[in-house]
């Protein structure tokens, strides 16, 4: 198969294949004849998948998927909480609304961007005005997260996308997705009054989760701003990270009481490229260094570079557990496909060519298996693993292949 028909096959599978993960209730999580035993959950509607797919569906312009993500986001808002929040996931058939153990964050920002990305795109006034209350209670949910007045978003353990890692604190991959949700409501909503948290959520990211030290015969590397000036915890965390983690041209995957992540969450740089957190002079070195290290090879994208290996410090034995967070595997250094959407998208505005190419491999990675749009792949081997026929998958090929030829039409 040429590179021209791989692509064009790869587009019209997704759409085919979204078209069968859905129901009348929404957007699956991944086709429900391809479950069994422990996996049928993957039939609930998830506020983090159909956040994600919303991106893709609505670049795409599918009159039907539209629909569809309509019904996805409806069901979802009707299970909001009354504090705010949005589930993990649900099943409307069976009355079944699900927040998982130790809560999650995103699903409520992915909600949030969904409804306002389906306004930018579609312009329905109506369709965002029933939701809006909704948006509303949901933003009030999340500056409630900010446990340290900050304007950053802080987590339990565990409450993300990577639901079986170590990652706790001030995250990047979550602010970088509530630096965007914020971003999102001042351009479609023309929220103004919003310009002063998006600028501090801006500054305190880039403060405290960017490795400031370049020089060791340097000791004036801590940021003298808004930040640091009235946050004094803030300076000596920076102190704290930049004496160990040096040189790093990536983000700190997250920031916590005298812990950090040194290793390269891929997936919270990547979002923190295309957001707008990390300016030009960031996204080179972080694109640079993905590049450089392999880590969209062979497939995109590793999502953690390097893995955690047991024995480390960062190691928790749940990670065990199913034997699948092991090195290389799911979201310890994993290649997780739709993450590649985001990747390629980034590149679209950096390197046409260089996202051509990737675009490539990621429709070569969703056709492994005869199109089985695997969850992941192994990071070093790219054998499928996990639940096949995801819709994220589908979803962000979409989306990836529309940042490309949409900008070069």
């Amino acid at each position: 198969m040429n590179t021209s028909s791989l692509l064009d096959t790869a587009y019209k599978r997704s759409i085919q294949k979204l078209l069968v993960n859905t129901t009348e209730n929404g957007l699956l999580a991944a086709a429900p004849k391809s479950l069994e035993g422990d996996a049928k959950h993957y039939t609930s509607l998830f506020s983090r998948d159909i956040g994600v797919s919303s991106l893709g569906i609505l670049a795409s312009g599918d009159t039907k998927l539209k629909l569809i993500i309509e019904r996805s986001l409806a069901n979802l808002a009707s299970a909001q909480s009354s504090r705010g929040q949005l589930p993990f996931h649900i099943q409307p058939e069976q009355h079944l609304v699900q927040w998982w153990m130790p809560g999650t964050i995103d699903s409520t920002i992915w909600w949030c961007i969904a409804l306002l990305m389906h306004y930018k795109y579609t312009g329905d006034t109506k369709f965002f005005n029933t939701y809006k209350e909704h948006l509303e209670k949901a933003f009030t949910w999340l500056t409630y997260q900010d446990t340290n007045n900050d304007y950053l978003l802080e987590q339990g353990e565990s409450s993300d996308w990577a639901d079986e890692m170590p990652r706790f604190g001030a995250v990047l991959y979550t602010n970088a997705l509530w630096y965007w949700m914020v971003r999102l409501r001042i351009e479609v909503e023309k929220r103004k009054d919003l310009n002063a948290t998006r600028e501090k959520i801006y500054e305190a990211a880039n403060t405290l989760l960017w490795v400031h030290k370049k020089d060791d015969s340097r000791v004036d590397y801590v940021p003298d701003n808004w930040y640091t000036q009235t946050h004094p915890f803030a300076s000596n965390m920076i102190e704290y990270t930049n004496t160990q983690a040096v040189y790093l041209p990536y983000y700190l995957g997250f920031v916590s009481h005298k812990s950090f992540e040194m290793r390269c969450d891929v997936y919270g740089n990547i979002l923190a490229c295309l957001s707008g957190l990390a300016d030009p002079q960031k996204q080179e070195l972080i694109v640079d260094h993905i590049t450089r290290a392999g880590i969209n090879l062979p497939y995109p994208i590793k999502v953690l570079y390097p893995p955690i290996y047991p024995g480390e410090a960062d190691w928790r034995l749940y990670m065990m557990k199913g034997r699948q967070n092991y090195p290389w595997q799911y979201h310890n250094g994993g290649i997780w496909p739709y993450v590649g959407g985001f990747w390629v998208a980034l590149l679209s505005g950096i390197d046409k060519k260089k996202a051509g190419d990737e675009l490539i491999k990621l429709a070569q990675a969703n056709a492994l298996n005869n199109w089985e749009f695997n969850e992941y792949l192994h990071g070093q081997l790219g054998t499928p693993m996990g639940i096949p026929n995801q819709s994220w998958n589908m979803a962000m090929y979409l989306y990836a292949y529309h940042a490309i030829c949409d900008k070069t039409s």
